[in-house]
């Protein structure tokens, strides 16, 4: 097991509160530029970033030291910082524990002696004086102000200095080291245990799922092997626990260390959730179990959502959940890696009984958990993105990526960066502001102006243009970034100008990251609101370069067809990996209704007749109906012509509904006491008609108007040339694909697992070979007119005889005998 110095001292001897105000941060560069400086004239002897290492047991312990002087027997730990001296013992502990886990690694390594004459010894020092100086380290601890000072200028530095006998140092890192040891050898025990039970666990459910089997086995077999793979297996096939179950049994047979599990939408969370926690019932169930789970699972919640104080800012002056964070945490810690599979509401409880920040606490647990859920941020955002998920101990992470026909466009998102000059312009607005603070903000106002005029936007034309690579822009934003921190102003003081430094922060970063190829500056607004946009259109080399960094990985979705545009979208070659899980077309019938037209210029002629078919596909199914429309506007239309709000048997979605509303919505359509001839207005690509999981007894048939194609923009438009570089199809990716994967998303919402239902898709386009390309294989569509659309639907519903099947396998608890890796 190998530890660095830094994250050794950290992990034993932090001490203090979360987020300790010690100055703003300074760059890496600035670091290195002002200890370069400060090393500048030494004698020959000294040595910098001179390396080290000892073994403890089976604990391999290595660093760097910034600055080694033999023959003073001198020992430098060196820090960059702003703070000012009453802020600097805020993180003094882990400081002299660097150092001092430094000269214990020196002494270890005899390059200063334990006893004997002193080389060097004066004339006037008597043998046991020179033993005992010789058997000594100075440790400096120095803290230097990233601004080289002028001759004539008071430093802006502190040293502070110990002398330890090399024993006592020795007696440091090794109590040091026992520490993390036994820390070490608890989690191996878990783990050890942990592995036991998985081996053993059997499948969750009685039964695998028709074709859930033969994805498991090949899945089991990427995670042992490192693939990564991308898979379609139809929604309500039991895709996740598909995933799950075989990375579970991967642990258990040694092969892989942790699972995380990325998501787009908090309900992808509650279906991981579920999953594992099936997991673990199974294996309460079980002989395996030796009544205390050891596999430890959490959720990460975002952390204004979890927040115990979201009006108050980070700060251990005005938060208790912050302030001694670190004298508290390791108990919560502990408590939850022991609770086994844990959700929100246990961390919140935890953290409130242990007055700690709960989202600070899961991300500590999550470093050592052996299951991570939460949001494709954490795994793809290039400043949030959280790299304590891979570590020594859990070096192999396998990783689940949910509903991935999402994810290129979340990382196109989180790849860009926006800068308002609103926000800019509310910051120098704001009372008391400091004026270098002003002064820093307002070279960005005027150099974004300067923008705003030469793309002809500064009093009208309010349409998205591209731009030059805005220079000027760019180098203000440099000397933002570089001098804020000098200012040494607290801007959790200011929310506003926090509000314009951050955005502007990430502008900058941004520009780090963006390439030539993949990214695009586009001005729109006007005036006060103008804003320029750092738009990324390819963010495929990202993603297969984060997911590259793990053991292996999943993409998983119901809507990757054709699979080449989605490997294409992510970074990876068409021959890529990739895994079909076939659904049934017993379970679901589909037509395609050409002869009436969404065009938006048909719509106003067409909207009788598709109201005319709706309410004829309603009266046709045993059950309720999703109907899913490309606008809102178009929505109210037909739902006008149906009679909302008057017609009891019709609900419309809202632009903006509360959570109550939602789950009320949800809860009217799948009303299973009283449920036929119910219909539900929803947005395509909306929470209603992605992601949210209906009753497939009672919500029976989905009618899709229209592919929902995004209208033509400027970004799009950049999107598809950027994509057609190889001479491909850019329209294909950024038009035909986000449209049809809602398509295929909205149909998803039924006939789920072994239920049935009916798909009605109305529009010409749905009869055409490059829209019917992202149907997925076993879907029969058959072409009718709107005429025979509500007859196709009856006779298929009295082919089957049947108007509700048995419940899914899933649904139910119940264990089965299967106990090997699939």
């Amino acid at each position: 097991m190998k530890v660095s110095v830094k994250d050794l001292a950290e992990f034993v001897h932090r001490r203090g509160d979360l987020h300790p105000r010690h100055g703003s941060a300074t760059l890496a560069r600035e670091g290195i530029e002002r200890q370069k400086a400060w090393q500048q004239g030494r004698n020959d002897g000294y040595c910098r970033e001179f390396p080290v290492s000892a073994q403890f047991g089976d604990l391999e312990v290595s660093g760097r030291i910034d600055g080694w002087e033999p023959a003073e027997r001198l020992v430098e730990e060196i820090k960059t910082t702003r703070a000012i001296d009453d802020e600097l013992h805020a993180q003094a502990d882990v400081h002299w524990a660097q150092l001092r886990l430094y000269g214990g690694l020196l002494a270890l390594g005899d390059h200063v002696p334990r006893a004997g004459p002193c080389a060097n010894q004066s004339g006037d020092m008597d043998g046991d004086e020179a033993e005992e100086s010789s058997a000594t380290l100075r440790l400096c601890l120095i803290y230097l102000h990233p601004q080289v000072p002028a001759e004539s200028a008071e430093a802006p530095e502190k040293v502070l200095e110990e002398t330890w006998r090399s024993d006592d140092l020795i007696a440091y890192f090794e109590t040091t080291c026992a520490r993390y040891a036994a820390w070490l050898a608890t989690t191996r025990c878990r783990l050890e245990e942990r592995d036991r039970q998985l081996r053993e666990m059997p499948f969750p459910y009685a039964e695998f799922r028709p074709d859930q089997r033969r994805l498991a086995r090949h899945l089991f077999r990427g995670f042992r092997d490192g693939v990564h793979w991308l898979v379609e297996a139809p929604t309500g096939s039991g895709k996740t626990m598909a995933s799950v179950f075989p990375a579970l049994k991967a642990m258990g047979a040694g092969e892989l260390d942790r699972l995380v599990f990325a998501t787009s939408r908090g309900t992808g969370q509650v279906a991981a959730e579920d999953a594992i926690a099936d997991a673990v019932a199974a294996i309460e169930a079980s002989t395996a179990s030796t009544g205390k789970n050891a596999v430890a699972a959490i959720t990460i919640t975002a952390k204004e959502r979890i927040c115990f104080s979201p009006d108050t800012p980070c700060d251990a002056e005005l938060c208790e959940y912050a302030r001694g964070y670190y004298e508290r945490m390791p108990a919560a810690r502990r408590e939850l890696l022991e609770s086994g599979h844990v959700r929100r509401q246990q961390v919140e409880e935890v953290a409130r009984r242990h007055r700690v920040c709960p989202f600070e606490l899961s991300l500590d647990v999550a470093a050592w958990a052996d299951v991570v859920i939460g949001d494709y941020n954490y795994l793809f955002d290039p400043i949030v993105r959280l790299k304590r998920l891979q570590n020594d101990v859990f070096a192999r992470v396998g990783a689940v990526v949910d509903e991935a026909h999402q994810l290129g466009e979340r990382v196109r998102d989180m790849l860009s960066a926006r800068l308002s000059r609103a926000t800019l312009k509310a910051a120098l607005g704001e009372a008391n502001l400091p004026g270098a603070v002003g002064k820093l903000f307002r070279s960005v106002e005027r150099a974004l102006a300067a923008v705003a005029r030469s793309a002809g936007k500064e009093e009208s034309a309010d349409d998205e243009r591209e731009v030059v690579h805005p220079a000027a822009l760019c180098r203000a934003l440099e000397r933002l970034a570089a001098k804020m921190p000098e200012t040494n102003v607290r801007l959790d003081q200011f929310a506003a100008a926090a509000e314009a430094y951050w955005q502007a922060l990430r502008f900058h970063r941004a520009t780090e990251w963006a390439k030539p190829d993949a990214f695009h500056y586009l001005a729109f607004g006007t005036g006060r609101h103008f804003a320029v946009e750092l738009a990324c259109t390819l963010p495929g080399e990202h993603i297969q370069t984060t997911l590259a960094g793990f053991q292996a990985s999943v993409r998983l979705s119901g809507t990757l067809s054709p699979s080449s545009v989605f490997q294409r979208i992510h970074g990876f070659d068409d021959d890529a990996p990739f895994l079909r899980s076939e659904g049934s077309g017993d379970h679901l019938a589909a037509f395609a209704v050409p002869d009436l037209s969404t065009y938006y210029g048909d719509r106003r002629r067409t909207l009788s007749p598709l109201a005319k078919l709706i309410e004829r596909i309603r009266c046709a199914v045993p059950g309720n109906c999703l109907v899913a429309f490309p606008s809102f506007e178009y929505l109210q239309a037909v739902a006008e012509i149906l009679g909302s709000p008057d017609n009891a048997n019709v609900r419309c979605q809202k632009p903006a509904m509360t959570l109550i509303e939602r789950t009320d919505f949800i809860a009217w359509l799948c009303d299973i006491s009283e449920h036929n001839g119910r219909v539900g207005l929803v947005a395509m690509g909306g929470l209603f008609a992605e992601s949210v999981d209906f009753d497939s007894r009672v919500l029976r048939g989905v009618v899709v108007v229209g592919p929902g194609v995004p209208p033509r923009s400027l970004r799009r438009d950049l999107i598809a040339q950027d994509s057609s570089m190889d001479g491909r199809d850019g329209d294909e990716i950024a038009y035909r694909q986000p449209a049809m994967t809602r398509v295929v998303q909205a149909v998803g919402r039924i006939a789920r697992g072994d239920q049935r239902g009916v798909a009605v898709l109305v529009d010409p386009r749905f009869g055409r070979a490059a829209y019917r390309a992202f149907l997925p294989d076993w879907w029969r569509l058959h072409t009718v007119s709107s005429a025979q659309a509500p007859i196709a639907v009856e006779r298929f519903w009295q082919s089957s005889h049947q108007s509700s099947v048995p419940a899914s396998p899933l649904n139910g608890p119940t264990i089965s005998a299967v106990t090997q890796p699939p």
